[in-house]
């Protein structure tokens, strides 16, 4: 059993924040230790999301190719030294719209192997009573 929740934490962020560090260090010119402190991560995480051994899922990006832009989005308020609420205030709509399309549903399905299940968006005929 794999909430909606689970998904978004364990897929969809690691893949927005690995788009995030690519942005910051190729189109900021910033450096890999540079990114990792404003991320609150390490250098070598930075460099896993780099090399894609981290972050990148090439389904979610054809199921959602909008995160490019939420990564750029989110990119630029870190860039621009906008405060961390800012940041994550967005990052939390960003979650919230992508939970809230029919797509995600599907996605969330194909995860619990299930035809039946309207959790994510809220599809009364499709969840079981």
């Amino acid at each position: 059993m794999k909430p909606p929740c689970e998904i978004i934490v364990n897929r969809m962020l690691p893949h927005i924040r690995a788009e995030i560090v690519r942005i910051l260090i190729n189109g900021h010119n910033m450096k890999q230790i540079d990114v990792a402190r404003m991320l609150g991560i390490t250098q070598a995480s930075v460099s896993q999301y780099i090399s894609s051994v981290r972050g990148g899922d090439d389904v979610l990006q054809k199921m959602f190719p909008e995160m490019t832009q939420y990564a750029q989005s989110i990119a630029e308020k870190i860039a621009s030294g906008e405060n961390k609420e800012g940041q994550i205030a967005l990052l939390c709509q960003i979650c919230e719209h992508i939970r809230e399309k029919e797509n995600f549903c599907s996605y969330h399905r194909q995860m619990l192997q299930t035809d039946k299940c309207g959790i994510c968006y809220n599809d009364p005929v499709s969840v079981e009573k």
